[in-house]
């Protein structure tokens, strides 16, 4: 939790105590004690990470510069030792690429230096998570670097956080960052073919986002040319780490656990009202009473329906990965999301599940300075299979 998401949430604690109804003055403290004091207690939790903080902007400022002709900018020479050490690694990075018009639109892009490794590579679009209040692209800087040195172009997209934006307009964002990347990614040695989505938490949500909006876009052109602004590119594979994918379901849930009011989500959502259509696993089942419609294989097709789309068009190849330790986002939303694609729309998804993930660890990899946790071995694992598929084998 940072300062920012903390302010959010005091503010949200005392809306919510001052607009309870029937709550005598003493029980309205405390209900404000509790709240302020798991408020507390997220903030040590953020202090706790201080040491990961440091080792993610250390990583992040040593990384040689990437440029176009592949050569590695050569460092200041008041450089420090260690950040020339680390230069000699395997990755270049560009950094504050503006991919959109606000001031927080800036993505880096991770590029494998090995020459072991031949062009074009796979690439993943990774979209932070936060409660839709906080994240900065360095701080998962150790995500790129290991993405990268495994001979995937990582690129790690920030956005306009809530308060100052909703998260419809976080969506529009990420759709932009998605469409640079398929447009640019080329001129790292990326695959334009191979980009994958993945999303963390509700980065995750943000990426459903964006494709049922492309989704749409594809339905509703599906009888006329497409405008020339109008994207509905899709990528390669969708990677959901822990995702919310029914916002009134989880905030059920957030409200069990006794931090439904302190949540950013509620009014990132636009309160109660946005919940359904921020919700990508109740949009996509509304497509299926869409009149005229028909998804699925071509067997399924149904003969009267004036447009007819393939779950693949629809939907790319989805892994879910979500985990039976995680208390913060329960695996119940990825396995709902799951059945719907995989057999109502028949698209290729599925959900692999762990038991000793915490909800950090699906973007958290390093414990100390720069060790690997020995537990998300299997983990990374999937990611990597997943994403070094080759065109013809999707």
């Amino acid at each position: 939790m940072t300062l920012g998401m903390a302010a959010e949430a005091v503010k949200g604690a005392v809306r919510e105590v001052w607009t309870s109804k029937g709550v005598p003055p003493k029980r309205r403290v405390a209900i404000l004690i509790t709240l302020l004091l798991i408020i507390v207690r997220e903030l040590v939790g953020t202090a706790m990470m201080a040491g990961y903080g440091t080792f993610a902007f250390w990583v992040y400022s040593s990384l040689p510069k990437w440029r176009k002709d592949g050569e590695v900018v050569k460092k200041e020479k008041d450089e420090k030792a260690t950040s020339e050490k680390r230069s000699e690694k395997t990755v270049a990075v560009a950094r504050n690429v503006q991919y959109g018009q606000t001031r927080r639109n800036l993505l880096d892009v991770y590029v494998p230096k090995r020459k072991d490794i031949k062009s074009p590579m796979p690439v993943v679009l990774f979209i932070h998570g936060g409660v839709w209040a906080s994240g900065d692209k360095w701080q998962f800087s150790p995500l790129g670097t290991f993405l990268a040195e495994e001979g995937v172009v990582a690129v790690l997209a920030q956005y306009t956080l809530y308060p100052k934006v909703l998260a419809v307009d976080q969506v529009g964002e990420m759709s932009d960052a998605l469409t640079w990347t398929m447009d640019n990614i080329a001129q790292y040695g990326g695959d334009p073919n191979r980009v994958f989505i993945m999303g963390h938490s509700s980065g995750s949500h943000l990426c459903a986002m964006v494709l049922w909006e492309r989704a749409c876009r594809r339905i509703e052109n599906a009888q006329q040319p497409l405008p020339e602004n109008v994207d509905i590119r899709i990528p390669a594979g969708y990677l959901g780490l822990a995702g919310v994918y029914n916002i009134g379901e989880h905030f059920k849930y957030e409200l069990k656990r006794g931090v439904g009011a302190i949540s950013c989500m509620r009014p990132a959502m636009g309160w109660e009202q946005g919940f359904d259509s921020m919700s990508p696993s109740l949009l996509f089942k509304s497509l299926l009473s869409r009149p005229g419609v028909s998804f699925g294989a071509n067997n399924d097709m149904d003969s009267t329906a004036q447009i007819h789309i393939r779950g693949e068009d629809l939907f790319p190849r989805t892994l879910f990965i979500v985990s039976n330790k995680d208390i913060t986002v329960p695996p119940d939303s990825s396995f709902a999301f799951d059945t719907l694609l995989s057999t109502e729309f028949g698209c290729e998804s599925r959900v692999v599940v762990h038991d000793v993930l915490s909800h950090v660890d699906f973007v958290i990899w390093h414990e100390g300075w720069g060790k690997l946790k020995p537990h998300v071995g299997p983990f990374l694992e999937d990611i990597l299979n997943f994403v070094r598929v080759e065109p013809s084998q999707q």
